[in-house]
């Protein structure tokens, strides 16, 4: 068996599923977008202000930030349905190198072929990969989409001067102008937490396919990558719920997730993505973009590393 039939294999197993993703991610992120125009900025800051002011301690970047049509946007990177979409893709995906084939009974069939292990690991590993990047360019693609489509309304009240103190007339009349969103965020600012999101498929992609290279049942693969994403996700939660457990974000991947604040550095200073470290709405110094990103990807391709070994000297089991 040659690297194109290997690849052809890959491809007739996984192309119905990259498509439903696809379409599924292309559609919320334009859809995402559009509902952020749909709130004048100002309005979306009054919404805002009447929050408890506890609440402001689940937000990854500065309030002031956030209001405005960039912030929003940005959070579409955040969303829990986005990437879940791109993630069950390296989920569903990697559980099916080695565990997947052994479950089917064709993991013999295939190591009968001359081909060797590490070409079938690394051969599933980049096809993989391939499909997240895909899934990620969609992304930013269809919330670029989304920017050049929609447009926004602005509402801005006269104004009485004091001095050097501009006051808004609140009881006067307002004027409202319709721009196109395009005049006011700029889609390549979203490319470093579009980083951020690959990196962070990489990591799972690779943790994926490291538990399938040691166990014999996908279903079991499964689980265990799905429980180890909901249970990372609910420590990120529990971080930023209580000063008390704020430790606890060391011990999640999430941790190192956060593309908002990526596009929010970078918004501020073109080196702002390769920033080191920053400074979180609590006042707390954390990793910055390129930490993030250089910590996700090192892990995520030593899970791939660590896999193959495993999966190169393990006795198959016999299929049932």
């Amino acid at each position: 068996m040659s690297g194109n039939a290997l690849r052809r294999k890959y491809f007739s197993e996984s192309w119905m599923l990259w498509a439903a993703l696809a379409i599924g991610t292309s559609i919320f992120c334009w859809v995402r977008v559009h509902v952020v125009g749909e709130f004048d900025t100002s309005q979306f800051r009054q919404i805002i202000d009447l929050l408890p002011k506890d609440w402001r301690k689940f937000a990854t970047v500065d309030f002031d930030w956030l209001v405005s049509y960039l912030g929003r946007t940005a959070l579409t990177l955040d969303e829990p349905m986005l990437l879940l979409l791109v993630t069950s893709w390296v989920m569903v995906r990697g559980s099916d190198v080695v565990s997947g084939e052994v479950s089917r009974g064709t993991m013999e069939m295939l190591c009968a072929q001359p081909v060797s292990r590490r070409r079938i690991w690394w051969t599933h590993a980049a096809w993989t990969t391939l499909g997240l990047v895909g899934l990620v360019a969609i992304s930013w693609l269809f919330m670029a989409i989304g920017i050049w489509t929609t447009s926004v309304s602005e509402t801005t009240y006269p104004t009485m001067s004091f001095g050097v103190m501009e006051f808004p007339m609140t009881f006067a009349q307002p004027r409202i102008e319709t721009i196109a969103m395009a005049d006011r965020v700029n889609p390549v600012l979203f490319l470093p937490g579009i980083v951020n999101l690959l990196t962070f498929g990489i990591l799972l992609g690779g943790f994926s396919a490291w538990c399938s290279s040691w166990d014999r049942f996908r279903w079991r693969t499964l689980g265990i990558v799905a429980g180890f994403y909901f249970l990372q996700g609910g420590m990120k939660i529990i971080a930023l719920a209580s000063e008390t457990f704020s430790w606890v974000r060391y011990g999640t991947v999430f941790g190192f997730y956060s593309p908002a604040s990526s596009v929010e550095a970078t918004s501020k200073s073109f080196w702002g993505c390769v920033a080191l470290v920053r400074e979180s709405s609590r006042g707390e110094i954390l990793p910055g973009p390129a930490v993030n990103n250089l910590v996700l990807l090192v892990l995520g391709v030593g899970l791939y590393w660590w896999g193959c070994r495993i999966f190169v000297k393990r006795d198959l089991p016999a299929p049932i």
